[in-house]
């Protein structure tokens, strides 16, 4: 009977992880943050790829290759991904490699496929997912990001947060009403 108990409690807390690992908190909600490159078309002898980034991540099976397209727009990801973007000089650009290395089952191969790509990580650490409490005003997150094939970027240039100002109506009236209740008290004292 012990040994039941022990080896449910054992599952139980190996299973519980995994289980919440999507869930959010209570009191909190995601909100989009979109990334963008603005000056992408500076660079036109390469190509832009996003993918994991070397530090962080499930890796390659939940997070893709993807190839960034001219307006400059880094695709949103599985909110556990570790994103970076990574410039590949057209002439060394393969995408046949690209999307072997995407469909890889084989982790390790998987790995060293991409490692084996001619390319410069060019901006780390890309937000691409994040809560807020529920009494935020934030409805999104824009960042932009000025790259230069020779350096390595870890924040945006330029951040633009886009809010719901709708809140404040909801504050705003029952102070109006509760200023409104006293002074109808007062008045009728009198």
């Amino acid at each position: 009977m012990k040994n039941k108990i022990l080896l449910i409690f054992g599952l139980g807390m190996l299973i519980l992880p995994m289980i919440n690992a999507d869930i959010l908190m209570p009191g909190y909600h995601g909100i989009d943050i979109n990334n963008e490159i603005t000056n992408i078309n500076d660079f036109p002898n390469y190509v832009f790829i996003s993918g994991p980034g070397s530090e962080s991540g499930p890796g390659l099976g939940m997070c893709p290759l993807k190839i960034i397209g001219s307006e400059g727009n880094i695709e949103s990801y599985y909110k556990f991904c570790g994103v970076s973007v990574y410039a590949i000089s057209k002439e060394d650009f393969n995408i046949e490699k690209i999307n072997e290395i995407n469909k890889e089952e084989n982790y390790s191969i998987q790995v060293e496929k991409f490692n084996s790509i001619n390319k410069r990580e060019v901006i780390k650490n890309i937000e691409t997912y994040t809560t807020v409490p529920d009494s935020s005003t934030q409805n999104e997150i824009n960042n932009y990001y000025e790259i230069d094939v020779n350096k390595l970027i870890l924040e945006p240039s330029n951040k633009k947060i886009t809010r719901n100002n709708l809140i404040y109506v909801y504050i705003i009236i029952p102070i109006i009403a509760l200023i409104i209740i006293i002074f109808l008290i007062f008045r009728r004292r009198k």
